[in-house]
């Protein structure tokens, strides 16, 4: 790997980092969109000061949102539980043998607390929050999705620009940001508008790909769980994420990290079908299969028993109160 200044490269928004602004950065390749089926390269550097790794040309607006034309949809929309994630005990324990990470498991919140669900998706973790009393409104950046939710009664704002949060001044006591942060061009200003709607000591939950993790290594170029290219704009560690909540009045309060079996089949999945460049829709994979997938899942507990850094890390970041 070869390190070049960010000079070199005539950035229109100036020479540095965009998370930390330091001036040195390695070069770490090209990646294509294996899960999608998106044509092209995009190219990935990582800051030599605070390790984010990041793409140049760091896409626009309207390339973002053509990325995300047709992404997802209304009718995919999830908002009956399953059986078993209606009990808290059966669904945790689920998600400690599956590494899945899942904010009804960690976000504690009580009955008409306000909680933002930013960059909502399909998921059904509104719902889960509302049927217990929270007040919870969402923002997605897609139509459809935002009509859906709206259709069903649920309080969901279309987010117009991916750093502009559609909600009044200190209004939420909980922020959360599933698998969200990493698709962000302009990552400052959007934990800039976090620490505006949020209430003083208010608190931002944030799970992203973790840039440090072992699995990135193993896999390299197949770790596309993490690399996700175009659609992740950056991939983080706890080093740039502690630098951005500096930055913006926040503190680290607490942190940790698990691998989803799911995704160690995506980057397997990578690997084994080198020409399939749509495996989020590839089916029939042996992978797939209960049995692999369960024995995955114990290999990764008991494998993953051996190290702090795990694929996907959940950060909370609690709003500094500004001192008298």
């Amino acid at each position: 790997m070869s390190s070049l200044t960010l000079g070199s490269w005539s950035p229109p928004q100036g020479h540095a980092c965009p998370i930390c602004g330091g001036h040195q950065v390695v070069f770490q390749g090209t990646q294509r969109d294996r899960r999608r089926g998106l044509t092209g390269e995009w190219t990935f550097w990582e800051c030599a000061a605070c390790s984010a790794l990041f793409q140049y040309p760091i896409p626009s607006d309207d390339e973002l949102r053509a990325f995300y034309a047709g992404y997802s949809n209304g009718s995919a929309l999830r908002l009956s539980p399953t059986a078993g994630s209606r009990h808290d005990v059966l669904r945790r324990l689920y998600h400690l043998f599956s590494g899945d990470v899942d904010p009804r498991d960690f976000v504690k919140v009580s009955a008409r607390a306000r909680v933002l669900d930013y960059g909502c998706g399909v998921a059904p973790y509104i719902s889960h929050f509302r049927s217990r009393g929270v007040l919870i409104s969402g923002a997605d950046i897609t139509p459809s999705v935002v009509d859906a939710y709206q259709a069903a009664g649920m309080h969901v704002s279309l987010i117009q620009r991916l750093e502009e949060i559609p909600f009044a001044d200190a209004e939420f006591d909980v922020v959360y940001m599933m698998q969200v942060l990493e698709h962000i061009a302009r990552p400052n200003d959007l934990l800039q508008e976090v620490n505006r709607v949020l209430k003083p000591a208010g608190v931002l939950y944030v799970a992203v790909p973790n840039a440090k993790s072992p699995w990135r290594r193993i896999f390299g170029k197949y770790w596309v769980a993490g690399w996700f290219a175009p659609y992740h704009v950056f991939a983080y560690s706890q080093q740039p994420i502690s630098v951005l909540a500096a930055a913006h009045g926040f503190e680290v309060a607490q942190s940790w990290s698990s691998t989803p079996e799911s995704w160690l089949r995506l980057n397997m999945k990578a690997w084994l079908h080198r020409s399939n460049n749509r495996l989020d829709f590839l089916v029939g994979s042996w992978v797939d299969y209960l049995p692999v997938r369960m024995a995955l899942a114990v290999a990764l507990r008991l494998t993953e028993a051996f190290t702090t850094e795990r694929d996907c890390l959940v950060l909370a970041l609690k709003k500094i109160s500004p001192q008298c």
